[in-house]
């Protein structure tokens, strides 16, 4: 509250805060409109768009505002300004997006396209390197592509993912550092260990459901076995029971199990990044009207 100077200018700004519940804080309704009509969007997309930003309509005094941080509506020239400041055709585009399991249509905005495809370009070498450990154990690309959406749509209901995914990796790679895979583990060892990947499913909201030739088996009691098992099955599961993952490995399964693990912990974490780059960029495009 700034200081005021008069009795008359204090009573005035009362009266004016009195009122400031009962006045609009969003863009004028008609203009609102009348820009939403023009880039195709009902009101309700637009507040799943800021709702996926965290940036309330509120902060926004009128259209103007508004557009300033949503940007620019792609459109033929922008996207093929796009290309050329990456070196791309069309087709290498398309294919950058699907190896993130992402696609032009989900965009509006040609800042929003390029953020993401400028991130996605910096890490696709790193993707691939996931996508083919993975492979190795039976994880189509597909699957892979899939699972980093899914873990993407995850975060953004925990903010601080990121920082407990890089724990949890550090704690995996001191075990596997720690431990001599011909020895058989102890107790203690497999507490760590089953808490190290329980807490990692939680994290990513995911069931694993265990089979050791088609028998139902726990994680633990997989983990205590001293002889691999022929044929393991594993299926990873959303909360809601929607197959993400699923692949067989034959005996000698545990360096390839935890290994692959490891990569997902890794595609966890590059998901995790993905979507803290992309809110970070919009809120330092927001904050000047907050």
């Amino acid at each position: 509250m700034f200081y005021k100077k008069t009795f008359l200018t204090c009573l005035l700004s009362i009266l004016l805060l009195s009122y400031a519940p009962f006045a609009s804080a969003t863009p004028p309704e008609n203009e609102l409109n009348q820009y939403l009509t023009e880039i195709g969007w009902t009101k309700q997309e637009l507040l799943d768009y800021l709702d996926y930003y965290e940036i309330p309509l509120e902060d926004f005094n009128s259209v103007e505002e508004l557009k300033s941080v949503l940007g620019t509506p792609i459109n033929a020239k922008n996207l093929q300004d796009l290309l050329t400041k990456y070196k791309m055709k069309q087709s290498e585009l398309n294919a950058l997006l699907d190896h993130f399991g992402d696609s032009l249509n989900d965009y509006k905005f040609i800042e929003d396209l390029d953020a993401s495809v400028g991130f996605y370009t910096n890490h696709d070498k790193y993707m691939a390197g996931i996508e083919d450990e993975l492979q190795k154990i039976g994880i189509t690309e597909q699957e892979v592509e899939n699972f980093f959406t899914y873990l993407s749509q995850v975060e953004e209901n925990n903010k601080d993912s990121l920082d407990q995914m890089e724990s949890l990796d550090y704690r995996l790679e001191q075990f596997m550092n720690a431990t001599d895979p011909s020895a058989e583990l102890t107790e203690e060892q497999l507490t760590e260990l089953t808490d190290i990947l329980t807490t990692a499913f939680d994290l990513y909201g995911i069931q694993v459901k265990l089979k050791n030739n088609n028998k139902d088996i726990s994680l633990k009691n997989l983990l205590k076995m001293a002889e691999p098992p022929g044929n393991l099955y594993t299926g990873i599961y959303t909360k809601t029971g929607a197959p993400l993952i699923d692949f067989t490995l034959p005996a000698g399964f545990f360096e390839g199990l935890m290994a692959g693990y490891e990569e997902m912990l890794h595609l966890g974490e590059l998901s995790d990044e993905f979507v803290d780059f992309l809110h970070q960029d919009k809120y330092n495009n927001s904050r000047q009207y907050k």
